[in-house]
């Protein structure tokens, strides 16, 4: 009997968890190594400049990648985020030369300019 109740809850619990990370990535559309012009298709880039900024101690920073596997790439995506764990991710995978994949906020990825925004940083994986 114990275990049933048990199981139930670990099932409702693991639904409202799925749900909310749903809800989180939902409205983060833009992952630039997904692009089919100049990216593979699973997703992962290369960092190529992280900026961070601290002012009145408040940390906050840009970080610019290009879709993994990609030469001569015309223009760059870049993130806003004020998570300093991220930043320093991102820092470590520069030096590293080691590939994210970054998801957005922006509704979706842009398609024109030399530097394109894909929102505030939503998610950061990495291999």
């Amino acid at each position: 009997m114990k275990t049933d109740k048990a199981k139930n809850i670990i099932g409702m619990l693991a639904i409202a968890g799925a749900s909310l990370l749903t809800a989180n990535i939902a409205n983060a559309t833009c992952n630039p190594g997904s692009l089919i012009t100049g990216g593979n298709a699973d997703g992962w880039v290369n960092v190529i400049a992280v900026y961070e900024y601290a002012i009145n101690g408040a940390t906050y920073g840009y970080i610019h990648v290009v879709p993994e596997h990609s030469y001569f790439q015309s223009y760059d995506t870049y993130f806003y985020t004020n998570n300093q764990h991220a930043l320093t991710q991102a820092k470590l995978a520069f030096q590293n030369h080691q590939s994210l994949s970054l998801i957005g906020d922006a509704t979706s990825c842009p398609s024109t300019g030399s530097f394109r925004y894909g929102g505030v940083l939503q998610n950061l994986y990495t291999y």
